[in-house]
């Protein structure tokens, strides 16, 4: 009887064994089929907004350059689990938006740029050398790319500094500060349940909307510039081409400065 009870008493105990075994191994597949099967895309890309409508076209050729990076030397302050900031200039944030060094803000500027159609061209170039004389060259610096690590009540910081010349050899005749701190209070992945993907989503969103703000208030800017020095006694004939249109802004420029 007692041996009976031994051998019962050790069948039960290989038992729960076993069903916390099983239990293991769904939870394991459980994750395995959350997060694996699919690559989670990190890469972020600049999207800008919608063309302006109902604007004319300003009769002016943009080249711009990288930015510098001019933001605090840091790359993380906090934690994962404190939150803070990363210093997106410097380093990506984890799993969730590769780093966007001061190249790809020059490119993101220029797709902005491009995107509005209120240019007669726009172009990235990686030095001044590559523009032309008749060019208005754009260039920067980067004084703020601080993203909250989290989400939530911390606010997200870029900031930006940007002037325009025309020609390589020409003076600075346009300079604009533009900064932007906003803050996603629900976080990255609320709403998300697994999926990382999502939370990678939300965050980039995030991002390209202050980013977008930034641009947008900067372009805003710039056009009034241009269109103030294109402005003359005499109206423009309407027969003037797009050509002479240019000509006459460019020396408008060259004599305000």
């Amino acid at each position: 009887m007692r041996r009976s009870k031994v051998l019962s008493g050790g069948i039960d105990a290989r038992s729960k064994t076993a069903g916390l075994t099983r239990k293991r191994l769904l939870i394991s597949i459980l994750i395995l089929t959350t997060t694996a099967g699919c690559s989670i895309n990190t890469s972020f890309v600049y999207k800008p907004g919608a063309p302006e409508v109902d604007t004319p076209k300003l009769p002016v050729k943009i080249a711009v350059l990288p930015l510098q990076d001019g933001t605090e030397d840091f790359t993380m302050r906090g934690s994962n689990f404190s939150g803070g900031y990363v210093n997106l200039s410097k380093s990506g944030l984890d799993y969730r938006l590769n780093a966007m060094q001061a190249d790809r803000w020059g490119k993101s500027f220029a797709d902005d740029l491009k995107s509005s159609g209120r240019f007669r061209s726009v172009r990235f170039i990686y030095d001044a050398t590559e523009a032309a004389e008749n060019e208005v060259i754009i260039a920067g610096t980067i004084t703020k790319a601080y993203l909250s690590i989290q989400g939530g009540p911390v606010p997200s910081s870029l900031a930006v500094t940007l002037n325009a010349r025309l020609g390589t050899q020409g003076k600075v005749f346009w300079e604009k500060s533009v900064a932007r701190e906003e803050s996603l209070e629900k976080g990255y992945g609320v709403g998300c349940g697994f999926s990382r993907q999502c939370a990678v989503d939300q965050c980039h969103t995030h991002y390209n909307n202050i980013l977008r703000g930034v641009f947008f208030e900067a372009r805003q800017d710039l056009v009034m510039t241009l269109e103030h020095s294109s402005a003359s006694k005499d109206e423009q004939s309407s027969k003037s081409t797009v050509s002479e249109s240019a000509d006459r802004l460019i020396e408008q420029i060259m004599r305000e400065k």
